[in-house]
């Protein structure tokens, strides 16, 4: 049985099948006892509890777990219902279209007023994924563009918005893999309005939510947005006159700081100040007209990081100059005007060009060789030469003095500096749900589908897997949160290890050793459920389920078939 339970309960709670069903309706012909959604909903219960989308395994998973999803289903469940070929009719129908995109306004009005979850705080981001099918077009899905995957095969572009602090998928587009960034914001944004109502809440994003029109699109909508500003936006001349006051010491800094460790002064990760800006754009043929507050914020670990990748740069720079006129076997030498060249070719590579500079001296060395066999004495005069390499220490210090700094734009000005830094420091949450949906356990990548039209129905069903997961996740670890406790036993092989913040995947394999075994004594049958640890079934508190969730699903169990 092992987490299917829970996972089927969680889906009720959504109202999935139903929602499905309104939004999928049966297509004529349809056989077998199950409607669309519930077929829809088994499959999901593959996905999550398997961690694996590949049709072909479906129907065999189901037909060793019939019975057990007879009983959470309370009907026949035939393995043929979930046949490899009317799973992919499916993902067409889930891809074309935008009854998803209704399915997932309806999932979210349901889901914020269940689990009665915090809506102030939405954040927005793209990613790509790799596929091993081919370009079809230069209109399809698939494309080649800039890729931090594998940059050698064509891919897809995903922009989602997430609610914080769960990283719960609110909205999911699926665009070519060539399309840029910009202008997917505000569709995401829009898709967000429509499911939870216009005003008051803020939009985090990454440097390419910073697009003028995207940032008037949310302040004209009463929202509140917070993104760095790029250099598009602020150019780095305006930002060198903006610290210029911090170099001189006559700007005032904000700190913000974490508590240290008991006993332990509280530790400072930023520091900075403001200036507000007034701007205006045009939205929808009307002018709007806001304050934006630019939060100038230097971190600490950033700014470190910075001076030590540049320190290392220039020790690369400076050991690769003075090596140059080395002579090694098969290197050709070099003459002045030649290493005066790579010398130049070094410091752009390493981005130092500005902090070092070098000097190139030529050394001559004569060698007498004595006359010989009436052969008279003759003089070699070998040319080489060294590099002196000098560090421009005051331009140095002025870079360094340089990192660290970031700018913030918002309009919500009445966001403090802490406010503005722990909200952006956030955005791995939805990193997080990128591991997920590309990685384990939903594992995305590598896709193999060909049809682009199921490629995007697949992206689909997987955000509504991703949703699952990150509930169950939040769940417990607000219930832990408000108890102020910690949970155990959910480590393998370290039964006393303690964590207050579990992943979905850890507590769902808590759930893995719950079984149910089916035997038959003297023509009786009975059903014998494995007694539930205590973590188990501190689990389903948490989750606000039965604990007698898994005996009630035995007592109305089938008889004589396998579980």
């Amino acid at each position: 049985m092992g987490d299917l339970p829970v996972l089927w309960a969680t889906l009720q709670r959504l109202n999935l099948p139903a929602t499905l069903d309104c939004h999928y309706p049966a297509p004529l012909h349809w056989k077998g006892p199950l409607s669309p959604g519930e077929v829809l909903a088994v499959w999901l219960l593959f996905i999550v509890s398997q961690g694996d989308h590949c049709l072909n395994h479906v129907q065999s998973w189901v037909d060793q777990h019939q019975t057990t999803l007879a009983a959470l289903l309370a009907k026949p469940v035939v393995p043929t219902d979930l046949h490899d070929d009317r799973l992919a009719d499916w993902l067409t129908r889930l891809g074309d279209g935008d009854s998803f995109h209704a399915v997932e306004r309806d999932l979210n009005q349901q889901t914020v007023r269940v689990y009665e979850l915090p809506t102030d705080l939405v954040r927005i981001d793209t990613t790509t994924a790799n596929s091993y099918a081919d370009v079809l077009s230069e209109q399809g899905l698939l494309q080649f563009g800039h890729s931090k995957d594998d940059p050698n095969r064509p891919q897809f572009k995903i922009a989602a918005a997430v609610l914080d602090p769960l990283g719960m998928p609110l909205a999911t587009a699926v665009v070519p893999g060539n399309a840029t960034d910009d202008p997917l914001y505000v569709p995401a944004i829009v898709a967000v309005r429509q499911s939870l109502g216009v005003g008051g809440r803020t939009y985090v994003g990454d440097c390419k939510m910073a697009a003028l029109a995207t940032r008037a699109f949310v302040a004209a909508g009463g929202d509140f947005y917070l993104c760095p500003l790029s250099q598009a936006q602020l150019s780095l001349a305006q930002r060198h006159e903006l610290l210029l006051p911090v170099w001189l010491g006559t700007q005032v800094l904000q700190k913000v700081s974490r508590p240290g460790p008991p006993g332990q002064p509280d530790e400072r990760v930023a520091e900075g100040f403001y200036v507000d800006v007034e701007l205006t754009a045009e939205v929808e043929s009307k002018e709007v007209r806001w304050t934006e507050r630019r939060w100038l914020v230097r971190s600490k670990a950033y700014a470190v990081a910075q001076q030590e990748a540049l320190e290392r740069r220039l020790s690369t720079a400076e050991r690769c100059l003075r090596e140059l006129p080395t002579r090694k076997r098969g290197k050709k030498q070099l003459f002045h005007t030649e290493l005066m060249a790579a010398a130049e070719v070094i410091m752009k590579r390493e981005r130092v060009e500005d902090l070092l500079s070098c000097t190139a001296q030529a050394v001559m060395t004569r060698q007498k060789k004595r006359g010989y066999g009436g052969r008279p004495p003759t003089e070699k005069t070998d040319v080489s030469f060294e590099i002196e390499v000098r560090r421009d220490d005051k331009a140095i210090e002025e870079k360094k003095r340089e990192m660290g700094w970031q700018v913030y734009g918002t309009n919500g000005v009445g966001m403090s500096l802490t406010q503005v830094v722990w909200a952006y420091r956030g955005q791995y949450r939805i990193e997080n749900d990128w591991s997920r949906l590309k990685g384990r356990p939903l594992g995305l990548t590598p896709l193999y589908l060909q049809d682009e039209v199921r490629i995007e129905g697949l992206v689909y069903l997987l955000s509504v897997a991703l949703r699952v997961l990150t509930l169950l996740e939040w769940q417990v670890r607000e219930g832990l949160r408000k108890d102020g406790s910690k949970l155990e036993g959910v480590y393998a092989g370290q039964a006393g290890r303690k964590t207050a913040r579990p992943s979905a995947e850890l507590l769902l394999g808590v759930l893995k050793t719950i079984s149910l075994s089916v035997i038959e004594v003297n023509g009786q049958t009975h059903t014998l459920l494995s007694p539930l640890t205590k973590v188990q079934k501190r689990l389903l508190k948490l989750w606000e389920l039965p604990t007698d969730l898994y005996g009630k699903l035995t007592r109305g169990f089938p008889k004589g078939k396998r579980s």
